[in-house]
């Protein structure tokens, strides 16, 4: 129902107390009208009846018929009587004027008079009047009887008066009551109006304005046209609105001069981070090679040495080595997940397989420490990245194992609500309730105030959180201090597939047989690690330090397979891997080995098609995507 407005309200508010008004006073003073003209047709019928009676008493008396029928003539010509009738004290008809209804004639016709019931009837008695003589000679025993028989009537005089002419006289006054009351009510609701509208109008103009400034217009205002209080608000109101139009103006200044300041600070912003970026893979690719190179050393070394206590120190070496590889390694993974440059290609995975090879690749770890590493792995196929599944619940069961001195950790899944569910459980030290929303952030780490390397840089955390982004899950954090932790990973179902290379986490690592590889890097002390350590596995190593020595080296030999690094001089690696399939019009096996972390130059290399190894790379890695790649067991693989 739409709502009355100011004006519809103030007329209701003036035509209810003067329709009320206006009606109680047309009843009343109708009704008093009608009453007293009621009052005077019953005098009137009462006197009629008087004047008859009085003027019928000779002719009563005489007998004579004429005179008393011109009477009751002469008196029914009155238009407010119906009938005029004259009896004697038998209820003898002696004259009548006018019709006389059945019903009254029998009542006029009994022996008394009777009228009971008869508000239009009106009777009076015909007396003899009485004439006093006084007489000395009469006797007053004589006198009594004649005075006795003067007091009896000698007839009565009835007269019924008309309701026609009454009737017509209470419609009349109905109408006029009426047309009184509508009268006023026009009049009450003119006037109403007209001071509505002296309201309600500049009412509407101000929220007129008011809708106005809320579009935004704020150089709207209300023309003062009224007066008193009204000219009052008019006048407030458009100060207010000056004062907020001036306020609007202020702040669209402010908000301009802090846009601009925010746009200065952003394009410093985005100019140091590209600063950052390009000194970043600077000092990335610098440093990755001598540290590519110590960790092939050291990884020649070990299989070199057999004393004891040179076998530990290679260890020691290695394990370092590995603790900084572990660390490039995560940057690496931050660098290109905020560059948009890691894909995910999602299909049918077998969840239990990839578990499995979890338990293996971390069960040393966990006895290391005397942990209980169990793996409950399942039956159960998922759609997935197999690469980056593999990733997340590493770096989750690495995490766990990491903060927990006593007990266990296990790695398990189960079916819910549709989906596989994946939890991690440890019985480490827990999280606090005030850390739990930050240990995703990046190098977030409890309990790690002096930067203990053996507990890592904390940018696991949030790699998982960014891949799980990534592939569209959500990671679950459940945890007790002092208790430990619990982290659920939900996915989703699929059917299983049978050939399914990308998926099959189940990596196993070849003999080599003399094949031939050809080793491509500029730095000669990497060409060197890399050179030795694919000897030591069996290998026939070409080595090459640049393109023209690359394209000397298939001249003399074609290999099997090429190892090349991204950054050369005045080329790349892919430009040479391209160039050695052009001139030996064959698609060799190759493989990228860089130290550019830079988005751009992932992109190039990721664009290739080839596999990529960042360096420094692990040897046991090396190792196994080699034996891969040789015994063409999963020719469409892209190391991520």
């Amino acid at each position: 129902m739409k709502s009355w407005g100011i004006q519809a309200r103030m007329t209701l508010l003036a035509l209810g107390p003067a329709t009320l008004l206006a009606c109680l006073l047309a009843i009343y003073f109708t009704s008093s009208r009608i009453g007293d003209a009621e009052q005077g047709l019953r005098e009137l019928g009462a006197t009629t009846a008087q004047h008859v009676a009085a003027s019928a008493e000779y002719g009563v008396v005489s007998g004579n018929s004429t005179i008393l029928q011109n009477l009751v003539k002469s008196s029914a010509k009155e238009r407010h009587i119906r009938f005029v009738l004259i009896v004697d004290n038998q209820m003898q008809r002696l004259a009548q004027a006018g019709t006389i209804p059945p019903d009254m004639a029998q009542k006029l016709h009994t022996k008394a008079p009777d009228v009971a019931g008869l508000d239009d009837v009106f009777m009076a008695p015909i007396q003899l009047s009485k004439v006093d003589l006084p007489d000395a000679f009469m006797l007053d025993d004589a006198t009594a009887p004649a005075a006795n028989q003067a007091d009896k009537p000698l007839g009565w005089a009835v007269v019924a008066m008309s309701p026609q002419p009454l009737i017509q006289s209470r419609q009349k006054m109905l109408v006029a009551g009426l047309g009184i009351v509508l009268a006023g009510l026009a009049l009450t609701t003119l006037l109403a109006l007209f001071l509505g509208r002296g309201v309600s109008h500049p009412v509407r103009q101000l929220s007129q304005v008011v809708a106005a400034l809320g579009r935004g217009d704020l150089g709207a205002r209300v023309a003062p046209e009224s007066e008193g209080e009204l000219l009052l608000l008019q006048t407030g109101f458009n100060r207010m609105a000056d004062a907020l139009q001036a306020n609007q103006s202020e702040l669209q200044q402010r908000i301009q001069e802090a846009t601009a300041d925010l746009a200065l600070k952003k394009n410093e912003a985005e100019t140091a981070n590209r600063e950052k970026s390009s000194f970043l893979a600077a000092v990335s690719h610098d440093l990755r090679q001598p540290m590519h190179a110590i960790g092939l050393f050291a990884a020649t070394l070990k299989q070199r040495v057999s004393v004891p206590e040179q076998t530990e120190l290679v260890q020691r070496i290695e394990d370092s080595v590995n603790a900084l590889q572990g660390m490039f390694d995560a940057l690496l993974d931050i660098s290109r997940l905020d560059a948009g440059m890691l894909e995910a290609h999602q299909e049918p995975c077998d969840l239990g397989a990839l578990l499995k090879r979890v338990g293996r690749e971390f069960q040393p770890v966990a006895e290391q420490k005397d942990l209980n590493l169990r793996i409950h792995a399942c039956p159960a196929w998922v759609n997935s990245d197999a690469m980056l599944l593999g990733r997340i619940i590493g770096n989750l069961t690495a995490n766990a194992i990491r903060y927990t001195q006593n007990g266990g950790v296990l790695v398990a899944c189960r079916r819910r609500r549709g989906q596989w569910l994946v939890q991690i459980w440890d019985t480490g030290v827990g999280i606090a309730p005030e850390h739990l929303p930050h240990i995703f952030d990046e190098y977030y780490q409890v309990g790690n105030a002096e930067r203990n390397r053996a507990q890592g840089m904390g940018l696991g955390l949030a790699i998982v959180l960014r891949i799980a982004r990534l592939l569209g899950y959500t990671i679950e954090v459940r945890s007790r201090l002092g208790q430990g932790s619990v982290f659920s990973i939900a996915l989703p179902v699929c059917q299983p597939k049978v050939d399914n290379r990308r998926c099959n986490v189940e990596r196993s690592i070849g003999q080599f047989n003399g094949e031939r590889v050809l080793v491509v890097d500029d730095d000669q002390a990497a060409l060197e690690s890399m050179q030795g350590l694919l000897a030591s596995w069996g290998l026939v190593v070409q080595p090459a330090a640049n393109f023209e020595q690359a394209m000397a080296c298939i001249a003399e030999h074609v290999p099997e397979l090429i190892v090349c690094d991204y950054r050369l001089p005045q080329t790349t690696g892919v430009h040479v891997v391209e160039a050695i399939r052009a001139q030996l019009g064959q698609a060799i096996l190759a493989v990228l080995v860089s130290g550019d972390t830079a988005p751009e130059a992932v992109a190039l290399m990721e664009a290739s098609g080839l596999p990529i190894l960042f360096k420094p790379v692990r040897p046991a890695k090396f190792r196994a995507l080699i034996s891969r790649l040789l015994a063409r067991d999963n020719a469409g693989f892209i190391n991520g």
